[in-house]
C-alpha cells in the first residue's frame, strides 16, 4: 500500500457522503500535485535543463562584470545588460533547485574575479 492509499484509507472512512466527496476532490488535487511536481523535478535534472543553468550562471557572471570593469557603456547599453541578466536570474529561479545558493557562489565568483 503506497501513501496515496494510506490517506484514502483515513480520509475516506467512517465519514458522511459529503465530507467524503470534499476528501476524495482534495486527495485528487494532492495526487495532481504530486505528479506534476515529480515531472518538474525530472525536468530540472534534464541534460539540457543543467546545460541552459550553467549558460545561464556563465552569463550572468560575465555581464556583471562587464557593468563593472566597463565605464564607456551608454545608459541604453547598460539597461540591456541588466535585461540580460534578469533573464539570467529568471531562469535559475525557474531551473536551479536552490537558486538562492546558486546566486550566492555566482557572487562569490565575481567577486574573485573582480
Amino acid at each position: 500500500m503506497n501513501d496515496l492509499d494510506r490517506v484514502r484509507d483515513i480520509f475516506l472512512s467512517d465519514v458522511d457522503e459529503d465530507t467524503r466527496k470534499e476528501n476524495e476532490e482534495q486527495i485528487r488535487q494532492w495526487e495532481t500535485a504530486l505528479i506534476q511536481h515529480q515531472a518538474f523535478a525530472g525536468w530540472q535534472s534534464n541534460d539540457i535543463s543543467l546545460q541552459i543553468v550553467k549558460q545561464a550562471k556563465e552569463t550572468y557572471k560575465d555581464i556583471s562584470l562587464q557593468l563593472a570593469s566597463n565605464r564607456t557603456l551608454t545608459d541604453a547599453q547598460r539597461n540591456s545588460l541588466w535585461a540580460k541578466q534578469d533573464a539570467c536570474l529568471f531562469l535559475l529561479s525557474l531551473i536551479e533547485k536552490d537558486a538562492k545558493g546558486a546566486l550566492e557562489q555566482i557572487h562569490r565568483e565575481i567577486r574573485a574575479a573582480l
